[in-house]
């Protein structure tokens, strides 16, 4: 089975109005002809962007509990998604490097530079607890998916192949979270996958609204469906209660209603307005009022517990970097936040960050790492400018924006391993995405005339 996704019209007419051929001059990469997506480009692409999917799914016990007495408990399967997702991407990572020699893969530049700037906080962290934890993720698995990404992700029917893993992801939490939640979060009239935290099951959710959000502006054959797809998986997405995938889904359709031109930007609208339309229902008809108070806060309300408890974190954060500008080391923020100041778990004491990836990596890593976490956007952020008539580029760059929103306001830097992943993805699609010289075509030879000869 495979879709066709259309490129034409391209997103950037002329001035005219007419359909161009190619702009190559003014966008730098003219778009594909047409991108077919496989059963095959969605699974390799799926055990890249999995891995939060797949500890979520294993903390809900959806296997464990019909399974586990089959099996003489659930010890045996209690993170049996997780490590099938490890091994998944180990295998695509040997095989798919090895059939290309081993060779650097496009776009591995920035990450190199960014790993570069991460040393320095490696230097100043201590052993044990939390920092040991943190630093060895971000060691082994974090860099492995950034590793996958860049070798799997790297045509544009693997970048497309991303919109649709992550609508599948998305239905099948959302569906998960309505027949299977969690008894505590249902007694605070909030609808999260059981095992998780309203933040989590919102994020896996949003990811499909993107992905099909994009699928139904990039993709002519599918954009009813997909659009009023992403107009039903909203709702869901608003009955959890989180509002930092509402402020993250809002910022990436901007970025693809920038990014696209002509009558593709005119065709955002009735998406946009059934969102924002089943927003406003749900919100006033729907949602009962303990999760309106939660919204209140986006219209300018005033800020709850959690909200209070981001603000303060985050402005800590800040002082403590201005006063340290060299970094605290990878996991050393909970050693400046005052004790009692927050709640945490028995035994997590010292898994304190600032719940925003640019602050937690200049107050631990310091203004080096800062200014490599700087280049690596702003390298994603000139390929996107470069490639935006290619739409597999085009949606990579809208997961991004949801990934790297959503990281100002909650998990760490390992948590956030997908605007890694996503970064990787519009990097890669920088040197794919350029054209080509036709094979076996060579360089003309330059005949020098007798009479120059004679000179």
């Amino acid at each position: 089975m495979s879709v066709g996704h259309e490129s034409s019209p391209p997103f950037v007419p002329d001035r005219a109005g007419r359909r161009p051929s190619v702009r190559p001059a003014a966008a730098g990469t003219p778009a594909p002809p047409g991108v077919r997506v496989g059963v095959r480009d969605v699974a390799m692409v799926l055990p890249v962007v999995a891995f939060p999917a797949a500890t979520a799914l294993d903390a809900s016990g959806v296997l464990t509990d019909p399974a586990g007495p089959l099996v003489g408990g659930a010890g045996p399967l209690r993170h049996l998604f997780l490590y099938a997702d490890l091994a998944a991407v180990a295998v695509l990572i040997v095989v798919t490097w090895a059939a290309r020699g081993f060779r650097a893969p496009a776009g591995a530049l920035p990450f190199l530079v960014l790993f570069l700037s991460f040393l320095p906080g490696f230097a100043l962290t201590s052993i044990g607890g939390y920092q040991s934890g943190k630093t060895v993720q971000m060691l082994t698995t974090t860099p492995a998916f950034v590793v996958a990404a860049l070798l799997v992700v790297d045509r544009p029917a693997r970048r497309m192949a991303l919109l649709w893993a992550s609508a599948g992801i998305g239905v099948l939490v959302a569906l998960l979270a309505l027949f299977r939640p969690d008894p505590a979060y249902q007694a605070l009239d909030t609808v999260v996958l059981a095992g998780t935290v309203s933040i989590t099951t919102a994020r896996l959710i949003g990811y499909g609204v993107v992905g099909l959000l994009c699928l139904g502006v990039l993709v002519r054959r599918l954009r009813l469906v997909a659009l009023l797809g992403a107009v039903a998986l909203a709702v869901p997405l608003l009955l959890t209660g989180s509002r930092g995938p509402l402020v993250a889904l809002a910022l990436a359709g901007l970025v693809l209603a920038v990014t696209v031109s002509g009558t593709r930007r005119w065709q955002l609208l009735p998406p946009v307005a059934g969102l924002v339309g089943v927003t406003a229902l749900t919100v006033a008809t729907a949602l009962p009022e303990a999760l309106t108070s939660r919204f209140a806060v986006l219209w300018g309300g005033p800020l709850d517990a959690s909200a209070e408890t981001r603000v303060m974190l985050s402005r800590l954060a800040a002082e403590v970097f201005l006063d340290r500008p060299l970094g605290l080391g990878w996991g050393g923020f909970g050693s400046v936040v005052p004790g009692g100041s927050l709640i945490v778990l028995p035994g997590l004491e010292d898994a304190i960050y600032p719940h925003n990836l640019p602050l937690e990596v200049a107050v631990e890593g310091g203004l080096v790492a800062l200014a490599g976490l700087v280049l690596l956007l702003v390298s994603a952020g000139r390929v996107l400018w470069r490639c935006r008539t290619d739409p597999s580029v085009v949606a990579a760059a809208a997961l991004l924006t949801f990934a790297f929103v959503n990281s100002l306001f909650s998990a760490d830097l390992n948590g956030n391993y997908l605007v890694w992943v996503f970064a990787a993805a519009v990097l890669a699609g920088g040197r794919a995405s350029r054209p080509q010289p036709p094979e076996g075509a060579r360089r003309p030879a330059v005949v020098v005339p007798p009479q120059v000869r004679a000179r």
